[in-house]
């Protein structure tokens, strides 16, 4: 499929680009297993929260970036997946917002 590009005031405008489904270019958002160390770490800037429930309800508290997590297990919720902590709480699997094992 070929897409014109909206950003009128950059240096891309007017140029047209693709948007492409190959496997080979497009990864998926959200972590799909757990590593053998079973460790996480927050790479948000703005920190992560941990909630009570799967679906991420019942805030709970927040960690900032370079805190390292404990994993419990991957818990899926719908189309993501989340991480439960081995506190019982539940935090994203967002791969913009953690990073498996420390760092």
């Amino acid at each position: 499929m070929k897409f014109g590009i909206v950003n009128h005031h950059q240096k891309t405008a007017g140029k047209v680009g693709y948007i492409t489904a190959n496997r080979k270019y497009v990864v998926n958002v959200y972590y799909k297993s757990i590593l053998k160390n079973k460790t996480i770490t927050v790479i948000s800037k703005k920190g992560v929260h941990t909630y009570k429930n799967k679906n991420l309800t019942g805030k709970t508290k927040s960690y900032k970036k370079g805190t390292h997590l404990k994993v419990k297990k991957l818990v899926g919720h719908n189309l993501t997946s989340r991480y439960q902590l081995s506190n019982g709480y539940y935090v994203t699997a967002n791969k913009k917002l953690v990073i498996q094992g420390k760092y």
